[in-house]
């Protein structure tokens, strides 16, 4: 099966990703944007009216014109390579040949546009958000900056081992990932947010070793 995939940025109605977070990956039955865990956007052929060359500061690409109602309307994809290049090998895909359809595939990406550019399930959302914000709130009920900066560490383990669960426990990501969502199409943002964590507790660690008045 003949499978296009590109790395570059994209931006998704307000969300940006910088190069190289977003990936354009074209099927012969599917055209798939994906921002990792910040959106996933899946179209089927009859979805896109055109596909348009676009450029700005962030370099050249492409513009997604596309007619279905759950996703953004401003669907950008920014990449190094040239706007002629990137539509010959989407041709080459056999993704606008229409001749070529697998009726499964097809009705399994409309299932999931239904669901939103979201991958994660709005219930594990919302407990993931409750567990990144109440320890700061806690401690800055309880003792001020001090120990809101101190309760913030909890907030980041609970990120860190949520992310660890996520890329290598299957159970734990039926729990949090919407049907139809793979994780290998966000392993690129959950490595570099792991990173980042990471970072932010170094940081985290010596800034509460400084004397605050409390």
């Amino acid at each position: 099966m003949n499978e296009f995939s590109l790395n570059g940025g994209a931006y998704v109605g307000n969300t940006r990703a910088s190069q190289p977070l977003a990936t354009l990956k074209v099927t012969p039955n599917m055209l798939m944007v994906t921002i990792g865990f910040m959106g996933q956007l899946y179209f089927n052929v009859d979805d896109i009216i055109s596909i348009e060359p676009t450029s700005g500061l962030n370099g050249s690409g492409i513009r997604i014109i596309h007619s279905v109602t759950a996703y953004p309307k401003k669907v950008l994809f920014t990449t190094g390579m040239g706007y002629q290049n990137v539509i010959e090998n989407i041709k080459d895909t056999g993704f606008f040949d229409k001749t070529i359809s697998d009726q499964v595939q097809y009705y399994q990406i409309k299932k999931m546009q239904e669901q939103g550019k979201l991958p994660i399930k709005t219930a594990a959302l919302i407990l993931l958000l409750a567990g990144w914000n109440i320890p700061p709130i806690a401690g800055l009920i309880k003792g001020g900056v001090y120990h809101a900066v101190s309760y913030s560490r909890l907030s980041l383990l609970f990120a860190f081992f949520s992310i660890i669960l996520t890329l290598f426990s299957p159970a734990f990501r039926t729990l949090v990932l919407k049907e139809g969502r793979e994780i290998s199409d966000m392993k690129k943002s959950l490595y570099f947010l792991l990173l980042i964590i990471t970072i932010g507790g170094i940081v985290f660690t010596f800034v509460s070793r400084v004397p605050f008045n409390k």
